[in-house]
């Protein structure tokens, strides 16, 4: 392996932050595709993370998890501004902004499993509304201050992951049409090169 080798699975929304921060602070990762289900165990991986999950950043300082701390990791090796500050973003903006993003992807994927694993007959409605509203309650936030999104850092990086997931694993949810101006940040944001390059594979 390389000396940074990234655990992760294409289709992941933190993976995908992760790999987006890679690129923005010029680090080469090796990238392994690695099995997750959220019913079956993978050995492999519980030998480097117990909680059996991506990503993991395999580094000579060890094994590194979860999003949040590898891209940290990532940040103090990087080259260029940091993505934990701006010159037009507070700090805890920034840190507030992860926070929520992060939170969104969450319940996405917890929803994706519950949608798209469990059998339908199994399926639990108030648990499957209580995320959507979680996803939509930050969403309502967030789109009141869609002005206040310039720059590039480790927020817009996960909103961008989270909302582009929200696109390609829960389509029918209508977020674009009910908060167009963060519909316009995302496609305007999708124009860097960071997310051309991770796309999440094609279904």
């Amino acid at each position: 392996m390389s000396p940074l080798t990234l655990l992760y699975t294409p289709a992941s929304p933190f993976a995908r932050k992760v790999r987006m921060a890679a690129l923005e602070r010029r680090i080469k990762l090796e990238l392994l595709d690695t099995h997750v289900s959220p019913i079956l165990s993978n050995p492999e991986l519980a030998k480097v993370n117990p909680l059996v999950k991506v990503p993991v950043l395999i580094s000579p300082d060890g094994p590194i998890y979860d999003n949040r701390v590898i891209c940290r990791y990532l940040d103090r090796l990087g080259e260029g501004p940091s993505l934990y500050a701006s010159e037009v973003a507070e700090r805890w903006s920034i840190a507030t902004l992860e926070a929520l993003s992060d939170g969104v992807m969450d319940a996405a994927v917890l929803l994706r499993y519950e949608l798209g694993v469990r059998p339908e007959e199994l399926r639990w409605k108030q648990w499957v509304d209580i995320q959507f509203s979680r996803i939509l309650g930050v969403l309502e936030q967030v789109e009141k201050i869609t002005d206040s999104l310039v720059g590039l850092h480790i927020g817009s990086l996960g909103l961008a992951a989270a909302l582009s997931y929200l696109d390609f694993r829960h389509p029918a949810l209508p977020w674009r049409e009910n908060h167009p101006r963060l519909s316009a940040w995302l496609a305007d944001f999708e124009e860097h090169e960071i997310m051309k390059n991770t796309r999440y594979p094609q279904v």
